[in-house]
């Protein structure tokens, strides 16, 4: 038999073997408290920290009495256990950093041998140093491991940054933006070992809407169904543009604010970060995987939110160069802009004055540009426009700038030239201009007019500009289609409209309009059947300016709509007063006509206008006339139709004025809804016996009455001119011969009286005097 002493030291020499066998720290202490009770064939075994019990065996988990326990430490030399009765137990201590003591307890009647109490204290020094060996070891292991995760680190920023420096490399040499925003797409997704990554940015016409720009790893399917997402709505991409800040959804498929294409396509975890532009939120780039158990780190979010701002620069960078490029260029023509325009001008100027030389600007405006927007659309008008900068481009020299300077508005400077240089190009152009464009299929025809102004004095190239501009309009005043130079009369004219603008401005907030009346007669019996309302502008005590003084120049700058309604109200309540005079009897009202201007018909509450005009003056709707010349009818036909259908709808009469100096077609005087035609006084001039104008007058009232159309003569100034009107069949007549345009007080008189006129046929117009 082995003696005592051998067997401890086999019984020790097991329990270090399987003690240093452990894997970690936790392991060893219980297997040492196992390998203790086993050894001494106690029935529990204890480690005790400074914390509380350790490891133990022979006690049920977490029943273990600490405080008897601890009793043994301090030198009691029993333990009550459980099941076993009061039994012998002995205690070791343990060093270094597991600050402790192993507790063995027996039963029986004997206690612990000295060799056993040796082989416990040999126990706690092996399960000591075992102990230290593993936290040295693991130590070691960390070590190893935070290195290998620097080294790591250190590879995934030169990996980021290698990727960063190409993308601003890119940035740098102004790559295309799509191939940018494609590469950092890609390399948000390859640096963060995702499956997909997109980049989404606000729609341009619709800010509440993100657009997928730049995307890799979506599957196709998945990439239709995600081209457009909601800001309000649900996932990553819309969260982080809406909220300014970086959203993770490590649990997708069970988040409440997936998107349900998304998470029906498996992405198992996604992050996104908002994109800027000028600190404000213009996109999000995100980032997402199909692998069950991806979670986001600090990290992730920080490598994402780089690429995120590196599409910031992107994007800010590209719309610097773009609001550059379109500052000195326009980008529908490539043309100079305006301001390289005026910057050029600006140096060709000193130059000049330097050199002794003379320079010159046209300005080219195209006439019936806006037919072929109406007609054709405006991506023909664009198509236009491209192809007049083309051909202007081909009338220049080297030395010559042609600028788009907006619209359909054209510029050309030309240096060091003189008068004939000038003036062959401007023709030049104009021809070059009217060979036809090939336009949505059609070939389409414009004229150009040009204005030109020269150089010579302490001129500005603003002030270049302003004249060749007003040439411009004389050459459209004489005609269009043709040039004209800039004489220093235009600008004396330009000033004074621009006086006129500003008083007329004035006078109608002041009450300086005042409305004449000229009677329209029936010629059937010379009764005053209606009166024409005109209005004049009272300047002053005396001074009254003529219409064709401030007319023109009313619907040039847009006053004209304020001066139509100041017209209608004050005519409808004159009317109004005049149709209740006793003295016109019942069923014979006085017409009231009243012109209206292109603007004013385009108003849409035109048909409420005249409505609360007519209710409020007390006007029977069909005393009301509103006449519209035959050319401001043909401007946009069919939105013209619909707009006299509501306005016959309200019961008021539609008259054609000025007819026979249009159009003058009998398909057009069936589209319109009229009730009236008003023979144009160049006609009527030529009314006189046996002549071509008479028979041209007879013919245009017999169209009219075929058309079932009262018809009116204007301009009526002779005897002669009467009596072959009315030996025509014309219904009514107006001019200086039958009376002028008068103040409401002699209209008042007058309705009282008779015109003398012989008498006709009963009036189509069904009202006498």
């Amino acid at each position: 038999m082995p003696s005592a002493h051998t067997l401890s030291a086999q019984r020790l020499a097991e329990f270090l073997a399987v003690v240093s066998a452990s894997a970690d720290p936790a392991e060893a202490t219980l297997v040492a408290a196992e390998r203790a009770a086993r050894v001494l064939e106690a029935e529990v075994a204890v480690l005790l920290g400074p914390d509380g019990v350790i490891a133990s065996v022979g006690f049920a988990v977490g029943e273990a009495p600490v405080d008897d326990v601890s009793a043994v430490v301090a030198g009691k030399a029993a333990l009550d256990v459980p099941g076993a009765g009061r039994c012998h137990a002995v205690s070791a201590p343990l060093g270094g950093e597991t600050a402790g003591h192993l507790v063995v307890a027996r039963s029986g009647e004997d206690g612990f041998t000295i060799d056993e109490l040796s082989l416990v204290r040999s126990m706690a020094r092996v399960l000591e140093l075992t102990l230290a060996t593993l936290r040295t070891i693991e130590a070691e292991r960390r070590q190893a491991e935070e290195k290998n995760r620097l080294l790591d680190s250190l590879r995934e920023r030169q990996r980021l940054l290698e990727q960063l420096s190409i993308i601003q490399r890119a940035i740098t040499r102004r790559a295309p933006l799509q191939s940018i925003l494609d590469a950092i797409t890609a390399g948000a997704r390859d640096l963060l070992r995702d499956d997909a990554a997109g980049l989404y940015v606000l729609d341009p016409d619709d800010p509440e809407v993100l657009l997928l720009v730049s995307s890799i790893g979506l599957p196709a399917d998945l990439n239709r169904q995600l081209w457009r997402l909601p800001l309000a709505g649900n996932g990553v991409v819309s969260q982080a543009a809406r909220e300014d800040q970086p959203v993770v959804l490590d649990d997708y498929q069970h988040s409440p604010v997936a998107v349900p294409a998304a998470a029906a396509a498996a992405i198992q975890a996604a992050m996104a970060a908002p994109v800027h532009e000028h600190s404000n939120v213009v996109g999000s780039l995100a980032v997402a995987s199909f692998t069950a158990g991806r979670t986001y780190t600090d990290a992730d979010r920080g490598v994402l939110a780089v690429f995120a701002e590196h599409v910031s620069l992107a994007i800010t960078d590209a719309r610097t160069r773009e609001e550059l490029d379109q500052a000195f260029h326009d980008s529908l023509t490539g043309l100079a802009s305006r301001a390289l325009f005026l910057d050029r001008l600006a140096h060709a100027l000193a130059r000049a004055g330097q050199d002794g030389t003379r320079l010159a600007v046209l300005f080219v405006d195209l006439d019936r540009f806006k037919n072929v927007n109406d007609s054709l659309g405006h991506s023909a008008g664009d198509a236009l426009l491209i192809g007049v900068a083309e051909r202007l481009r081909a009338c220049l020299g080297p030395e010559d700038t042609a600028a788009r300077l907006g619209g359909d508005e054209f510029a050309v400077l030309c240096e060091d030239c003189d008068r004939a240089e000038v003036t062959g190009t401007a023709q030049h152009i104009i021809d070059r201009l009217r060979a036809p464009f090939l336009l949505a299929g059609h070939e389409t025809f414009i004229d150009a007019s040009v204005g030109i102004s020269f150089s010579g004095g302490p001129q500005t190239a603003t002030e270049l500009i302003r004249d060749a501009d007003l040439a411009m309009y004389q050459a459209k005043k004489r005609g269009k289609g043709r040039y004209e130079i800039f004489q220093s009369e235009l600008r004396t004219t330009f000033l004074r409209n621009l006086d006129i603008e500003a008083r007329l401005r004035q006078a109608i907030g002041r009450g300086d309009l005042v409305l004449h009346y000229q009677p329209m007669v029936r010629l059937a019996d010379g009764a005053i059947a209606g009166v024409e309302a005109l209005v004049r502008w009272r300047s002053g005590q005396e001074e009254v300016i003529s219409p064709d003084d401030f007319i023109p120049l009313a619907e040039e700058t847009g006053l004209i709509v304020a001066i139509d309604e100041w017209v209608l109200w004050q005519a409808c309540r004159q009317g109004g007063r005049w149709n209740r005079r006793a003295a016109r009897g019942p069923g014979h009202p006085l017409a009231i006509s009243v012109n209206l201007s292109t603007r004013q018909l385009q108003q849409p509450g035109l048909p409420d206008l005249v409505s609360r005009a007519l209710s409020t003056a007390g006007l029977a709707p069909d005393s009301l006339i509103l006449e519209l010349t035959e050319s401001r009818l043909m401007q946009d036909a069919d939105a013209t139709t619909a707009r006299l259908r509501e306005l016959k709808a309200l019961g008021v009469r539609v008259a054609i004025d000025d007819f026979g100096t249009g159009y003058s077609s009998l398909a057009y005087l069936r589209q319109f809804p009229a009730d009236i035609v008003k023979i144009d006084k160049s006609f009527v001039a030529g009314a006189t016996p046996r002549s071509d104008g008479a028979a041209l007058a007879r013919a245009i009232v017999q169209l009219g009455h075929t058309l079932r159309l009262t018809t009116v003569a204007e301009g009526v100034e002779t005897a002669a001119q009467l009596d072959e009107l009315r030996a025509a069949g014309c219904d009514l007549a107006q001019g200086f011969y039958l009376g002028s345009p008068v103040e409401p007080d002699e209209i008042t008189r007058l309705l009282s009286g008779r015109l003398d006129a012989p008498p006709a046929p009963p009036s189509i117009m069904g009202v006498s005097g």
